[in-house]
């Protein structure tokens, strides 16, 4: 998966997308001029484009988005501050049941088999889930270290689908 931002994003959009870019294990492309159409062009087979939009100069929005199927996943977030970390390659855990399917991300899935191969692996990246009556908190954690945390609202936060 390809990782971009919109044109001229802010300096803590792009700090968020190079951190989630590392974490989810993607390439990040600086986005500059690039079209849509070029970057699809970038994409290789299966693989998607997820971009990260600005409302009012900060990180909003994360698109999904398939060359061929159009939108699969928005998510409307807050974001806390980023931690610069380094981080290995390993494969990422969701720990605690997502409001969309993981592997949307190219995280391990939650199906059955997913989760006893994530308890047989000890990943250094899990990403927790926790709610509460009006928010959905995603917190983005490598070795018991919080890289970030993303709020999304329970109602309108998440669609799934185009």
């Amino acid at each position: 998966m390809i990782l971009t931002t919109s044109r001229k994003p802010s300096r803590r959009t792009r700090s968020l997308a190079k951190a989630l870019a590392r974490f989810m294990n993607w390439r990040y492309v600086q986005r500059g001029k690039l079209s849509l159409d070029e970057l699809y062009s970038m994409l290789g087979k299966n693989e998607t484009l997820a971009i990260i939009e600005e409302v009012k100069g900060n990180p909003a929005i994360l698109k999904i988005i398939h060359p061929k199927r159009g939108e699969i996943l928005k998510i409307r977030f807050n974001v806390s501050n980023v931690m610069k970390v380094k981080m290995d390659d390993s494969p990422v855990v969701f720990i605690g049941k997502a409001p969309f399917d993981p592997l949307l991300l190219g995280a391990l899935p939650q199906s059955e088999a997913g989760l006893k191969l994530a308890r047989k692996m000890d990943s250094k990246k899990k990403v927790y889930v926790k709610r509460d009556e009006e928010w959905i908190t995603l917190e983005f954690r490598y070795e018991d270290v919080t890289v970030f945390k993303m709020k999304i609202k329970r109602k309108g936060g998440i669609k799934i689908g185009g």
